[in-house]
Formats: C-alpha cells, sequence, structure tokens
C-alpha cells in the first residue's frame, strides 16, 4: 500500500482502480443510469463505493463498457443497477459464472433472471411513467440461515429495489410490505450455477443507505411520535424533521426504561454489514482472499466521542466541565455558541488538549438560517480561538433546513466534520440516521461533498434521556464497528448524576477497549485512511 494525500473525499463515479494494477479479484460495475424521468430500481448506485472505501476493501472498479473483458481477471463480480445487459456481455457473464465466477447483483437481474432463478413483476397497470416495477418501501424478512442475513436482528427496512418473485432460487430471505404484512416478492436469493453461484439482493442498498444517514429535504415539521415521546413537530425546521425512519417499527424498547422506545439497531449499518457478509461469503465459496484494511489502528474495537454544546456560556459550569473531562482522562470537542466564553476558559480548554469547534446558532433571536450569519459567526468564533479555524460544527439545537446546502457552507469554511444530524427530542434517541459510523453524504446527483458527517445519538444521559439508554448504544457501538457519541452540556453539568454519568459512560466504554477520540482527531483519522490504495494484488499475500 501507499500512502496520497489528494483524495480528501472520494470520488463516487471515477473511473480508476481501488487496487491501481487492476488486479484486485472482486471487480464492481455500476451499470448505467435510466434517463432522467425513467422508473429505476437504484438510487445512488455510486455510493456503493463510499460504502467499500469506508469498509476498507481492496477492489477493482470496473467501467460497464470493460465489463465483458474484465471477467478474465475476477473472481467475484458486484453489479449495482439494472439495465439489460448486450448479448455478448450477458454470454460472457454466464459463461464466466458457469465456470466459477461469483456474481452478486443488487437492484436488477441485468436480463438474466432465468440465470438468477427469479422473475421480475411488473407493474400492476401499464400507465405513463411505468416500463419496469417497482419495490417501493418494505422490511426484508429472514427465511433462512445464512451467513449473509446471520447478523440481523429484526426486519430490516429499505427503500426501493426490483420486485422479483422466485423461480428455482434458494430463498434467504423474503419482502414485507412497508406495515411489515408479507408478500410473494423475495428480497435475497442464491443460485449455484455450473461451477459459480449468483447472489440477488433485489434491495436498493446504496441508496436505502443513503436515505437512511441524510433523510430528505426539511421545509416542513416532521411527524411526531404517536407516543408523545417525540413531539418534533414543534415549529422550529431540525435534521430529525427530515428523517425516514418509523416510529413504531424501527424504534426498540430500551431496557429498564418502561414506556421509552429508542433507535438502538443502526439500520444503515447493517445493511453495509449485509453488503459486506456477502461479499465474503462469495470469497468464501470461491475460495478467495480479500485485503482488508480495519477501520481503526491497534485494532480497535471501535471509538467513542464527548462533545459538548456551550448554551448560556455559564463560566462556573464551564469551569465544571473541563474539570469533570479531566478527572475522566479524555479529550472531547467544545462546540463554542455566541458569545462564547472569556480567554481564560477558551484558553484553558485549548492547553488541555481538547478541541475548540464551531455551534452554529439559527435558533436564538434574531438568529435566521442563514449562511451570511453562518459565516460571521464562524468569523466571531475563529478571532476567539486565536485565529484557529474550528474543524468541527454541530448546529444548535441541530437545525436544519433544505437539503445539502448547509454542507456546502460548511465546505466553503473548511469545516470538515459536522454533527448536526441526530436526536432532538427523547424518543428520537439513538440511531435515527440509521449509522454509528462517520460518512461523506451526497447531494441529489449523487456528488460526494467533502465534509464528513458524525451523527448525535442522544444528549446528556439524566437530563435528555434516561442512563439505561448508554448499554444498548454501546452494544451497538461495539457490534458494528462504530462510534459512540456522547453530547453532554455544561449547562447541565450542576444538576445531580450529570457528572457521575459522564464519569461512567467514560468508563464503559473504555472498559470495551473504545478510545475517546475528539471529532478533529476523527476526522484527521478517517480522511487519512482514505488515501491508502492498494498497489496491486497477489494471491499468495493472503
Amino acid at each position: 500500500m501507499t500512502m496520497q494525500s489528494n483524495l480528501p473525499v472520494p470520488d463516487l463515479t471515477a473511473t480508476t482502480l481501488s487496487a491501481l494494477d487492476g488486479s484486485a479479484p472482486l471487480g464492481v460495475c455500476v451499470l448505467p443510469s435510466p434517463r432522467p424521468n425513467a422508473a429505476r430500481t437504484v438510487t445512488y448506485p455510486t455510493y456503493i463505493h463510499e460504502i467499500l472505501q469506508h469498509a476498507g476493501l481492496c477492489y477493482t472498479i470496473v467501467p460497464f463498457a470493460d465489463l465483458a473483458t474484465a471477467l478474465a481477471g475476477l473472481k467475484i463480480l458486484v453489479t449495482v443497477g439494472e439495465s439489460t445487459l448486450p448479448d455478448a456481455v450477458a454470454d460472457a457473464l454466464i459463461a464466466w459464472v458457469e465456470a466459477g465466477g461469483c456474481w452478486l447483483t443488487i437492484g436488477g437481474v441485468c436480463g438474466l433472471a432465468e440465470q438468477l432463478g427469479v422473475t421480475p413483476i411488473p407493474p400492476s397497470f401499464g400507465g405513463f411513467g411505468g416500463g419496469i416495477g417497482t419495490l417501493g418501501e418494505g422490511y426484508v424478512n429472514v427465511i433462512n440461515d445464512h451467513p449473509v442475513i446471520d447478523h440481523l436482528p429484526l426486519l430490516l427496512h429499505f427503500f426501493e429495489g426490483l420486485p422479483v418473485q422466485v423461480t428455482d432460487a434458494y430463498v434467504i430471505a423474503d419482502i414485507h410490505d412497508a406495515h411489515q404484512r408479507p408478500t410473494q416478492r423475495v428480497a435475497i436469493t442464491e443460485k449455484a450455477s455450473g461451477n459459480g453461484r449468483t447472489l440477488l439482493i433485489a434491495v436498493d442498498l446504496p441508496g436505502t443507505v443513503v436515505r437512511m444517514q441524510q433523510g430528505v429535504g426539511i421545509t416542513r415539521d416532521g411527524v411526531s411520535a404517536p407516543d408523545g415521546t417525540a413531539p418534533v413537530g414543534d415549529a422550529v425546521l431540525k435534521s430529525g424533521d427530515g428523517g425516514v425512519l418509523d416510529w413504531l417499527l424501527d424504534r426498540q424498547p430500551v431496557p429498564e426504561v418502561p414506556g421509552l422506545d429508542a433507535y438502538l439497531e443502526p439500520l444503515a449499518d447493517l445493511w453495509r454489514d449485509l453488503l459486506l457478509r456477502a461479499i465474503f461469503y462469495l470469497a468464501e465459496q470461491s475460495d478467495t482472499r480479500l485485503p482488508l484494511l480495519w477501520y481503526y489502528p491497534r485494532n480497535l474495537p471501535g471509538l467513542a466521542h464527548l462533545s459538548h454544546d456551550t448554551d448560556n456560556n455559564v463560566l462556573a459550569q464551564g469551569w465544571r466541565m473541563l474539570e469533570v473531562v479531566g478527572e475522566a482522562g479524555i479529550n472531547s470537542t467544545w462546540c463554542v455558541i455566541l458569545p462564547g466564553y472569556d480567554a481564560e476558559l477558551i484558553n484553558a480548554i485549548t492547553a488541555a488538549g481538547h478541541e475548540l469547534a464551531m455551534h452554529y446558532d439559527s435558533m436564538s433571536d434574531d438568529c435566521p438560517w442563514d449562511a451570511d450569519l453562518f459565516h460571521t459567526q464562524w468569523l466571531a468564533l475563529s478571532a476567539m480561538f486565536n485565529d484557529v479555524k474550528p474543524v468541527s460544527n454541530k448546529n444548535h439545537y441541530l437545525r436544519w433546513e433544505g437539503d445539502c446546502e448547509f454542507f456546502e457552507w460548511c465546505i466553503a469554511h473548511n469545516i470538515e466534520i459536522d454533527q448536526s444530524k441526530g436526536a432532538s427530542k427523547t424518543g428520537e434517541a439513538g440511531f435515527n440516521f440509521g449509522t454509528c459510523h462517520p460518512y461523506f453524504p451526497v447531494d441529489f446527483g449523487g456528488k460526494a461533498l467533502n465534509v464528513l458527517e458524525l451523527t448525535t445519538p442522544t444528549q446528556d444521559l439524566i437530563v435528555f434521556a434516561p442512563p439505561a439508554i448508554l448499554t444498548p448504544l454501546l452494544e451497538a457501538v461495539l457490534r458494528y464497528h462504530g462510534i459512540l457519541h456522547l453530547l453532554f452540556h455544561p449547562s447541565h453539568i450542576d444538576k445531580p448524576g450529570v457528572a457521575d454519568a459522564i464519569l461512567n459512560a467514560v468508563a464503559a466504554a473504555k472498559a470495551e477497549g473504545l478510545e475517546w477520540w475528539t471529532a478533529a482527531a476523527i476526522n484527521r483519522w478517517e480522511r487519512s485512511r482514505r488515501q491508502v490504495r492498494w498497489l496491486g494484488y497477489q494471491s499468495a499475500d493472503g
């Protein structure tokens, strides 16, 4: 491997190779997208590269035009999307599978339904804008034990895909509709063919991950939880208003807290894991060794992160929080809201090794959601931080409007990691944006945006959420090797039990092998790790 420093954000449309000489036996081919205004089964197909690059896999990006000739050098092929293959390419793919190749297709049959053992389901009515069937919204239901889905603890929510029925494939999982009612459609199938095999994931996997992680554009309040624990319809636009997960079907009861449900499973991460499990399963079946760059240094199982939003800027509370995190023996990220602390406390925070970050305020009086105001606050905070420009931001109240415009504000100011997607109401606590991993978002056109998002799953234990929620959140982070992010406001530090809650949380994460990093450190590591490039692949290496 070699280190480069010229790729701060993944180019999801590139045709360059992750293995620079094209020698990796795992190939990934994104099929041509339909024309605008045409039905499609996969949205954001190139996001497959963001998922695999974050996972650290060594693979070859195969341009569609080169697919037929590239097969000779591959043992595993992943295709994304639905497009009928030209006859010559289809014949080459069939022969390659028969000879021992393993093909994973996501959201499409590529005109080879017979080889996959399924039949696409057409639209129920041949109206305008049809052409192919669409899967819509629903849930994946496990039918048979299989390594690809053994990690699923619940019916797994999805958005979009290709509706198919089984003919002679082995059904691993089927489809339940958006209300979790059974259907005749299948979600994941496998079929042996000659010396090879095929796997079909009918769901739009990359598009589902994007939709869960980013939600939808925000111009109106969201709909409040029916149990009263998350009244998001509060006349304030915030990131949670764009959330797409289901209050009833995607939350789980918090152990030992009657009446409180939370998003205890990071559903987008379950989809990421399902993809990796499918690839690793095919690697095992084809006796293929796949090198992997681990998420963290020193083989850490995950990370933990503590942030503070300095609302009200009470000096005594700031000093007390500094004392508590010092006692905990960690460094944290202080998201400072104007007018901020005095110079003595600001300098003390920095001297103790903590990070000073931005807390953009579009909630207080005379503070609208406005790019110019963001710039004004950034200038003032940069000056307060002794001309050290902030790398991290979290919006006050997790405010958000529109779609990706705010990410563009961050990029323009070299804010490289944001924390504004998250829970602002107790009933939203947990992974309401589906992930405990940092990720690069994409705009409507699928272009990756050069700012990492690290979601905020909960706020002040004791005040915002009961301490009992820590255990399931920590367990999920360990299962999916993510980052445990806890937010504690200095304004609550004097309340009974809050300081102890911080110390207990820090100790619990440390006991599981997690290290506590600042947002700046997480950003620096993730971006540096993305600059690793596989120079080549040799089967003897593994």
